[in-house]
């Protein structure tokens, strides 16, 4: 995976003829979904098709099904027992740190990283405890429309802002990215920035996408402005060390909080630029 995260594309586990497509895609990381997309009499043959890539492109993500049913708990011994795991596990309807740990466990291998999707009540409760239940969660993800569904709300911005708020408060005090829902109009790209722009400005680190022509838009928008990169670089030509707490840059006091917004903006700019 690499080193920024702020894009994942998903592809259907049911339709391997699309992976590469999807893998040479640009996205970050390409998620292929064992879940939603796929019907409940093609899970086996979705599963060994994932399989077979994961062996040849270990460096993605695969969404499996909700970890205690029955297709799921088929997925983590799958990976368990295949000479090699996905570099991530996308956990569906993960609702406690009890989930990642059966997971972790489940598969074995402490290179294999967990991304919790959060799409149920039960599942924003307890949103701190899946962020921070282990080391190998990097990321957590909001699954909105499964959150509608439960809330009784639409499925769009305004009505889901409040499970959003919840779910980056519990990431920051993790410590870990916050991956967005899908913006399902594949055709309007003007109303993907929007979305983009309003959840980047919340406090989530990347968004998801369905198809491949979402990619350039949701980086394009995560990307900061040239003022904003230009003022990073003001900010720390000014720091004279790793520990500094107060600057001065154009006369006005900079605190440390504003230090590390900065080295933040700098290192996506330079984890974005090497990819």
């Amino acid at each position: 995976m690499n080193d920024v995260l702020r894009s994942l594309l998903f592809v259907p586990g049911s339709r391997p003829e699309r992976f590469e497509k999807a893998l040479g895609a640009g996205a970050d990381l390409v998620c292929i979904d064992l879940e939603d997309a796929v019907l409940p009499n093609d899970k086996d043959s979705a599963r060994d098709a994932v399989l077979k890539c994961v062996q040849q492109t270990q460096s993605l993500c695969v969404r499996i099904n909700p970890v205690g049913s029955e297709a799921g708990e088929k997925d983590l011994q799958a990976f368990a027992n295949a000479p090699l795991a996905p570099d991530v596990v996308m956990l569906a309807k993960c609702e406690s740190a009890e989930d990642v740990l059966h997971a972790q466990s489940v598969i074995g291998n402490p290179n294999t990283r967990f991304l919790p999707l959060i799409e149920t009540l039960k599942g924003v409760e307890n949103a701190y405890q899946i962020a921070s239940a282990s080391k190998q969660v990097e990321h957590i993800m909001f699954g909105g429309a499964d959150m509608a569904a439960e809330l009784r709300c639409d499925f769009s911005y305004q009505p889901l802002l409040f499970v959003r708020s919840q779910l980056v408060f519990a990431a920051a005090k993790a410590n870990v990215g916050l991956i967005d829902v899908p913006f399902v109009d594949i055709k309007d790209q003007a109303g993907l920035a929007a979305e983009t722009s309003k959840v980047k400005a919340l406090g989530f680190s990347a968004k998801a996408a369905i198809h491949p022509c979402q990619i350039h838009t949701i980086h394009h928008t995560f990307m900061p402005s040239e003022a904003q990169v230009a003022y990073a670089k003001e900010v720390m030509a000014a720091v004279d060390g790793p520990d500094a707490g107060v600057v001065v840059v154009n006369n006005k006091m900079v605190d440390r909080p504003i230090i590390l917004a900065c080295q933040r903006t700098l290192a996506l700019v330079n984890s974005a630029s090497s990819n």
